[in-house]
């Protein structure tokens, strides 16, 4: 299979795992940042609803 491709072949194929290997960096990023964002309220909503029990 690999053995009539030309340069400009090899080329977009290279270009192309680049940019998944790019895609796939953004979002692996975006998705940690979410999840940091979300255990954050989690843990200002558990704060809180501990100091609402204890000034009752």
């Amino acid at each position: 299979m690999f053995d009539n491709w030309g340069p400009v072949e090899w080329l977009i194929l290279t270009i192309d795992i680049f940019a998944m290997i790019v895609v796939v960096w953004f979002l692996r990023r975006k998705v940690l940042r979410k999840f940091a964002e979300v255990e954050a309220r989690h843990g200002f909503e558990t704060r809180r609803r501990k100091n609402d029990r204890e000034n009752q």
